[in-house]
């Protein structure tokens, strides 16, 4: 990303008049991929830039990759935004209830409204912040199923998840975005994580080129235009830790 912050800050704000342009055409409903018939609402709070990738199913596209074909007891999802990923799994049946944790009010609000958007009623439970006590706050048994936790909280990941944590869900997948680079010994902190995760079969999983080729909407924009859209604005490569339960020879 250029250094210049007036020209960051202009290519964001160019950003967000493309999405929401395209999300105007699409009326807010997704068009293509896995969560193809949601219904994004108008109120956003995070990541305004990304509601054009939504609608066309190429957002965070390798974690959808992976999911695609799974199904879980629950979500437990930290940082959950405006609710994306909870209520986009609920809908496709790849969970029975969402545990979302958002520290900003405005997400609870909106992972509220684009649940009664989506005609989810009951099926999502929203908390505050989460910290390492986090999982003391779901419903008894919860923990100890066979959930994804799935974790996007800019750099508290390294805080957030010590061997209690890891231990509670040892049934689990885990999928946590890494912020190592925002952080001087980021290096000790990523080696420190993945570590932690010794009784995982544990991958490293990086952002790849978006493939937009059979998208009309994508393919009719101008090449500059057509790389913001398929841009998710990250400051370095987006990458996740992609931590699941080790099989033994006995079974899980």
């Amino acid at each position: 990303m250029s250094k210049n912050p007036l020209l960051n800050f202009f290519v964001k704000e160019y950003r967000k008049k493309i999405a929401k342009q395209l999300f105007i055409e699409a009326n807010g409903i997704v068009k293509r991929g896995l969560f193809e018939g949601m219904h994004l609402g108008e109120e956003i709070h995070w990541g305004k830039a990304d509601v054009a990738s939504k609608i066309f199913g190429l957002y965070e596209s390798e974690m959808i990759e992976f999911i695609k074909d799974k199904h879980y007891e629950s979500l437990i999802n930290l940082g959950a935004a405006d609710g994306y990923y909870p209520i986009g799994m609920l809908m496709q049946r790849m969970i029975r209830h969402a545990y979302c944790f958002e520290e900003n009010p405005l997400g609870a609000k909106y992972i509220n409204e684009n649940a009664k958007l989506n005609h989810l009623n009951g099926d999502i439970s929203i908390y505050g912040r989460a910290d390492s006590q986090f999982y003391k706050q779901l419903p008894d048994g919860i923990a100890s199923g066979n959930n994804l936790v799935l974790c996007d909280i800019e750099g508290g990941e390294f805080e957030l998840f010590t061997d209690e944590v890891i231990s509670a869900f040892s049934q689990s997948t885990f999928i946590i975005e890494i912020h190592d680079f925002k952080f001087d010994d980021g290096k000790n902190k990523r080696k420190a994580l993945i570590d932690s995760f010794k009784d995982f079969d544990v991958e490293m999983v990086k952002s790849k080129p978006k493939q937009w080729s059979d998208i009309d909407q994508i393919t009719a924009l101008s090449d500059n235009d057509r790389a913001l859209v398929c841009s998710e604005g990250r400051r370095v490569l987006g990458e996740w830790l992609v931590a699941t339960p080790r099989k033994t020879e006995y079974g899980t």
